[in-house]
């Protein structure tokens, strides 16, 4: 019986050291990357993005480098902070908006200057074709993606806005500093805060309409605050990141970060601003379905907005030349392909 005993223990004395060293050698092979971003699981820049973008990188390696991705503020609250969650290495990869950190990303922002770009497939190429002239403001990160939306449209609680002068007045969310400048222009008050909080602030009256890109309509149910929705004042478009912790890439494989490159960059950028699109066209049809009035502004009032604006688009182009020390009028230009 002794004997017996003694078997049995050297048997899962054994066992156990295999397993370890399985486990151990499947641990040491593989590798996990936290991606995070601040919206719902089901918003499209998840779905369009980052899923495909972890499902194509395991397949890519044989599951040796996977993605986990972690959405509405599991590792952080608070979308303002996703730059400095990616630079300290809280997350290695993070989804986000270069304009809650303005100063670093002043010469991208050239990009959301009206009237520059149809849509955000040309604004997106026009990035990546330019791409040498704003890979500074990324250098503490390894830049993975840079797209553009759809032109923002006017969400208005309880107010129509047809010409320059139904603006007077109103306090507006803005989703960028060219566009507050512009509302300003218009007679209207620009209201900073992230997308998130738009929800309250038009159900409880604090703000009383939001510029955002038209698929912010389904994703963050702005068409249960609001009667109307102007479609084409002439509206800046807003750009989104995908950004990598430097160390986070560098500890990489010389084969996985040979994997990671050949899904990034221009390609999953185009993705991005298709998603945006198809998403911008879903929010519209909800507006419609659900109640909201659909509006477009005539020839004429789209005249009175551009004339009004323009002198407050050259301001800001010259304040960001003067603070980044650039000709920013030239910068426009490479974008617009002048």
């Amino acid at each position: 019986m002794r004997q017996e005993t003694g078997y049995l223990r050297r048997f899962a004395v054994a066992a156990i050291s295999t397993a370890s060293i399985i486990v151990g050698t499947t641990l040491a092979g593989a590798a996990e990357l936290k991606i995070a971003h601040f919206m719902p699981s089901t918003h499209p820049m998840d779905k369009g993005v980052m899923t495909p973008l972890a499902e194509q990188l395991s397949a890519a390696t044989n599951g040796e480098l996977t993605i986990r991705i972690y959405p509405a503020g599991e590792l952080g609250k608070g979308p303002v902070q996703q730059y400095k969650r990616v630079v300290t290495g809280v997350a290695d990869i993070v989804f986000g908006i270069p304009e809650y950190t303005p100063k670093q990303f002043s010469k991208t922002a050239m990009v959301h200057l009206p009237g520059l770009f149809p849509g955000g497939e040309a604004a997106t190429n026009a990035l990546w074709d330019n791409i040498g002239l704003i890979e500074d403001e990324y250098s503490q990160t390894k830049l993975l993606g840079l797209w553009a939306n759809n032109p923002s449209v006017l969400i208005t609680r309880d107010k129509a806005v047809r010409s320059v002068a139904d603006m007077q007045g109103m306090k507006i969310r803005t989703p960028n500093p060219v566009m507050a400048e512009l509302v300003k222009a218009w007679g209207g008050i620009p209201v900073s805060m992230p997308t998130t909080d738009t929800y309250n602030a038009m159900n409880t009256g604090v703000i009383d309409a939001v510029m955002i890109g038209p698929s912010g309509i389904r994703s963050y149910k702005l068409n249960e605050t609001a009667k109307y929705v102007t479609t084409n004042i002439p509206s800046a478009l807003d750009s989104f990141y995908l950004l990598m912790n430097k160390s986070s890439w560098e500890n990489l494989s010389d084969e996985h970060k040979a994997a990671l490159d050949g899904l990034v960059g221009r390609h999953l950028s185009l993705r991005g601003a298709q998603a945006f699109y198809e998403a911008g066209k879903s929010g519209l049809d909800l507006a419609k379905e659900t109640g909201v009035e659909l509006i477009e502004i005539d020839a004429d009032a789209d005249s009175e907005f551009r004339s009004q604006m323009r002198g407050a688009l050259n301001a800001f182009i010259d304040k960001i030349g003067k603070e980044k020390n650039i000709d920013a009028h030239a910068l426009v230009d490479a974008l617009a392909g002048n």
